[in-house]
């Protein structure tokens, strides 16, 4: 019995380290994205799946631009999105067609998004289609070569990227959301609103995420990583600086070829 419940007591402090790494992580890769973007105040720019708008109008911020719109699939966020500023909102499924013409922007960013995609071909190539000739996207999502995931993996546990399922977090006791359902916990995200469609369906290497985006004409142009575990802070910026390959988080920009 005691042994169970320091099992649990360990699990739960280890869960609460994990937690504050990660938001520490994000905040930094977000950064990282931010860093990835062009200062261009003619540009015309989408942000896909945009949540509540807030990095979004970080990401306008930094290029310049007089508007930018979001594409997102939540009515809650959508709302939240306008109140915080973004110019326009589309409400749209991602894994169809997006409601936009050609070549209509020339920045796409999406934080977060493409590993809930089902068709991750459809993603690309409709990020592909509404790029302008020379245009650029800037993605980030996790990474299955991070160093906790791989750590996860070898104590037998399910990877923490992974959700698999969306009734609840399950196979990893070391995870923030275990137990919980996807709805649960994105309540408490930035994205507010949990009527997640799926669950985290494939994750990407660093080296994949450049290359499934190669696949597709584009041409890498620059990439970053955040959350090297165990460092953090200072240290941790300049170790994921080195090898984005184990980070929490990556984030890579890519460029469509000029006709």
């Amino acid at each position: 019995m005691n042994s169970s419940k320091n099992y649990k007591d360990i699990m739960y402090k280890i869960s609460n380290i994990i937690e504050s790494l990660w938001n520490q992580s994000m905040n930094r890769n977000v950064l990282n994205m931010i860093s990835l973007l062009e200062k261009d105040p003619k540009a015309v720019v989408l942000d896909v799946g945009c949540g509540d708008g807030v990095y979004t109008m970080q990401f306008k911020q930094k290029i310049g631009c007089k508007k930018i719109m979001g594409i997102e699939g939540n009515t809650k966020r959508i709302m939240m999105a306008k109140e915080n500023g973004v110019d326009k909102i589309v409400s749209a499924d991602l894994e169809k067609k997006w409601p936009f013409a050609d070549e209509s922007f020339d920045v796409i960013i999406s934080n977060q998004v493409i590993e809930h995609m089902v068709s991750i071909d459809n993603f690309i190539s409709e990020v592909y289609r509404l790029l302008t000739p020379g245009g650029y996207c800037v993605i980030s999502t996790e990474n299955l070569s991070g160093w906790h995931n791989i750590g996860a993996l070898v104590l037998g546990y399910q990877d923490f990227s992974h959700n698999l399922i969306s009734k609840k977090h399950v196979g990893n006791p070391m995870s923030i959301h275990f137990g919980e359902k996807t709805s649960a916990w994105e309540k408490k995200a930035m994205s507010h609103g949990g009527d997640s469609m799926y669950p985290h369906m494939k994750i990407p290497t660093y080296r994949s995420l450049i290359n499934i985006f190669k696949a597709f004409d584009f041409t890498f142009v620059d990439g970053k990583g955040s959350g090297y575990y165990p460092f953090f802070g200072i240290l941790g910026a300049l170790v994921a600086s080195i090898d984005p390959y184990h980070c929490h988080f990556i984030t890579v920009k890519m460029r469509k070829s000029k006709k």
